[in-house]
């Protein structure tokens, strides 16, 4: 257990150290060499755990994104849906915010190397996106709303990810709003939509 709690340990030090690499220099600019440096260990220790930075990258990406949404989908058959997914947004929101550089590094190489996209696709974005879309369909039929669960879930993702990667970078005033603000107006406007019906919230 000891051994293993070690081990665990030096894969997060590894991933944290990786993260601020990638966050400042990009991933085609990060190097094995300063992501050991950063993490304190040899380089060859580094590739005991992860091979190449395809690995480190795929592993951040699980790390900060798949795996808190999993356990985020958890409760979403036992919390009302619009505590759920404004809880939901504010912590995705106040995440991707605090680390906005490493995301970005993260995305622009998924869009832009093939062998990078297909490894992303087939072991983590897939097998995924499924599971989400179980959950989702499941939710949508318990509360009898005909939606696809395909177009939900690529709304809230494209959302998300247009609000923080694209819109927090060009538009300050969006910038500076705080992300339960953000996060409220978003879910108002999946669940009432743009003119809003007579069972909102007031005051919303």
């Amino acid at each position: 257990m000891a051994l293993r709690r070690d081990a665990e340990a030096r894969r997060a030090q590894i991933l944290a150290a990786a993260a601020q690499v990638f966050a400042r220099y990009g991933f085609r600019g990060a190097t094995t060499r300063a992501i050991a440096q950063a993490a304190g260990v040899a380089e060859g220790t580094l590739f005991r755990y992860f091979p190449t930075k395809r690995h480190l990258l795929l592993a951040l990406f699980e790390a900060f994104t798949i795996r808190p949404i999993q356990q985020q989908l958890e409760t979403l058959e036992t919390t009302d849906p619009q505590e759920w997914l404004e809880r939901f947004l504010t912590e995705r929101l106040t995440a991707m915010r605090a680390h906005l550089p490493l995301m970005q590094a993260l995305y622009q190489e998924i869009r832009t190397d093939e062998a990078v996209r297909q490894a992303f696709m087939g072991q983590i974005a897939q097998p995924f996106l499924e599971h989400v879309r179980t959950v989702l369909a499941t939710a949508l039929q318990r509360r009898q709303r005909p939606l696809h669960p395909g177009l939900v879930l690529w709304a809230i993702w494209g959302a998300l990810h247009g609000v923080t990667i694209f819109g927090m970078e060009m538009d300050p005033d969006l910038a500076a709003l705080p992300p339960e603000r953000i996060a409220r107006e978003l879910t108002a406007l999946f669940l009432w939509g743009l003119e809003g019906q007579s069972d909102e919230p007031a005051g919303r």
